[in-house]
Formats: C-alpha cells, sequence, structure tokens
C-alpha cells in the first residue's frame, strides 16, 4: 500500500510540474524599435528612427480556448528626430525600461505553427537620453516625460512552440513631453512617441 501511495504522490506531483510548465514559460525578447514624434503643432516634425530592445518576457497560457497573457521588462533604445520649422533637423537617443501586459488568444494552424493576436497596456519610464529636449530646436525649452502610458496593438506567429515573430504597434496614451519657448510653457505644444516593434521572443 504504501508503494502504492508512493507512486501514485509521484505521479500527481510529476502532473501537477508538467501543467505549470505548460502554463507558465519564460524566455527572452529583442527586436527592432521604429518610432517617430506626433506633435500638436505643425510648427515641428518627425521621421522615422531606429533603435533596438531586450528584455525577459512571460507567457501565461489559460485553460481557456486558446487565451493567456504575457509580460515583459525590456530595455529599450529609442531613436528619435525632429525637423524644426527652418528646416534644421536633429536626431537623439532615448533610454526607456518598458513593462508591456497583454491579453492573447493563440490558436494552430498546423502541429508546429500558430498564430496569436495580443492587446494590452504598457508603462514607459524614460532613464535617460544623450541630450534634452531643448536641444531638439535652439534656445526652445522642453521637458520629457518620465512616466507615461501606451496601448498595444499587435500579432505574429510561433513556431515548435519556442521561437515567436511578431510585431506590435504602441499606440500613446499620455505625452511623451512638451515643447515651449522661455517661460512660454508648451508654445508649441505637447509631442506623443509613436513606436512599431519587431520582436523575436524564445521562450524555453
Amino acid at each position: 500500500m504504501k508503494k502504492i501511495l508512493l507512486a501514485f504522490a509521484i505521479a500527481v506531483c510529476s502532473l501537477t510540474a508538467s501543467a505549470q510548465t505548460k502554463m507558465f514559460r519564460f524566455g527572452l525578447e529583442g527586436g527592432l524599435n521604429i518610432n517617430s514624434l506626433s506633435f500638436d503643432k505643425e510648427m515641428f516634425a518627425s521621421s522615422n528612427r531606429t533603435g533596438f530592445f531586450v528584455g525577459p518576457k512571460l507567457k501565461v497560457n489559460l485553460p481557456l480556448l486558446g487565451f493567456g497573457a504575457d509580460a515583459a521588462a525590456i530595455y529599450s533604445m529609442s531613436g528619435v528626430n525632429v525637423t524644426g520649422p527652418e528646416g534644421n533637423s536633429v536626431s537623439k537617443n532615448l533610454s526607456n525600461i518598458e513593462v508591456p501586459l497583454n491579453v492573447r488568444y493563440d490558436f494552430s494552424i498546423l502541429k508546429f505553427l500558430s498564430v496569436y493576436l495580443a492587446t494590452g497596456p504598457q508603462y514607459n519610464y524614460c532613464m535617460s537620453s544623450d541630450a534634452t529636449i531643448a536641444d531638439f530646436y535652439g534656445p526652445i525649452d522642453g521637458g520629457i516625460s518620465r512616466s507615461t502610458w501606451g496601448w498595444n496593438v499587435g500579432g505574429g506567429v510561433e513556431l515548435f512552440k519556442h521561437l515567436q515573430l511578431g510585431v506590435t504597434y504602441t499606440i500613446p496614451i499620455s505625452d511623451s513631453g512638451s515643447l515651449g519657448l522661455g517661460n512660454l510653457t508648451n508654445i508649441f505644444g505637447n509631442y506623443k512617441q509613436k513606436t512599431v516593434k519587431i520582436r523575436l521572443a524564445y521562450f524555453f
């Protein structure tokens, strides 16, 4: 009887560990940022710039017909370019910590291939930049918002339940910063950062 109970306990533990492994999957993600700024006023313009991101990622598979979630904590370097009213252009880099939290839906196409859709909020914290926003154009004063929010919409494919390739567009919810002249705050208005991410992840 003891041997039977021991065998039963081992089987239950094995099944529980297997279920947890299938439910929670950890991985590493990296990829390419394509960024641009949108301004309240037409006095400034921005062109697309590239950057990169990398960090750990967690995927949660729920037993609800393909529904699940994913979360990550990534370091992101964003390149931005601003052109002023006189045609002069300045390019800078911004360093951010980004924490996306998405609800996702996965559905299988082949045994080794599945497609996913994901959407959810993202928190961004700007750590530093190689210049202040004031350097974008002459004597303009401005501020970079340290904390911002966005909303992710994206999708992609997963191969062999390990390799994931996707594209995400982050819709800005809060302003990324403001431009002003001297004591006339926001005379040129606020701006938002729009980002497209091409992402590659590997789950262990």
